[in-house]
């Protein structure tokens, strides 16, 4: 496809302007995406594409683009990160892994967290123990790799050993 603006070079960036419910397609080389203030074509970056989909979640006036690359797909669904940013929805819970390291920065922007803190539904006191041993096993288990990562391996095997013990008992 060639650049909308100059008319002479291979469009690269593909950028759709949504202003008052009305969208427009630009498709612009790297030098004319340049021009407008997408320079050098960095648009790849975790903030912009964050800025991208908190905008459309959010916002009457996006600019959504995307570089010109093969689309990476969620093995589960199907899901490219495009049809993400458009629909402002995921496919399935696996794109959340497929796509980790573009929408975690639109998840911790959004959502000020990036794990959910919200009201679990009432369960015997059974379940409720067990759901409590889990979420303490976690953050041992948490803790644990950061000592490893941190050559703190004396907290690391006390850290091991609390996890042993909760496990048998």
């Amino acid at each position: 496809m060639i650049c909308g603006q100059c008319k002479q070079r291979e469009a690269t960036a593909h950028i759709r302007r949504i202003v008052n419910g009305v969208g427009e397609d630009l498709h612009l080389c790297s030098q004319c995406a340049g021009s407008i203030g997408l320079g050098g074509l960095g648009l790849a970056a975790p903030g912009f594409l964050g800025e991208l989909f908190s905008g459309i979640l959010g916002s009457s006036a996006a600019v959504q683009a995307t570089v010109q690359t093969p689309a990476k797909r969620c093995d589960f669904c199907g899901s490219s990160m495009r049809e993400i940013i458009n629909s402002g929805h995921t496919g399935c819970a696996k794109c959340y892994e497929t796509f980790n390291d573009q929408l975690e920065p639109t998840l911790q922007r959004v959502h000020g967290a990036l794990q959910h803190n919200g009201k679990t539904p009432m369960a015997d006191p059974e379940t409720q123990g067990r759901r409590q041993k889990e979420t303490k096993l976690a953050r041992l288990r948490e803790q644990i790799a950061a000592a490893v990562r941190e050559e703190n391996y004396e907290a690391a095997a006390e850290l091991r050993d609390q996890i042993r013990e909760m496990e048998e008992g």
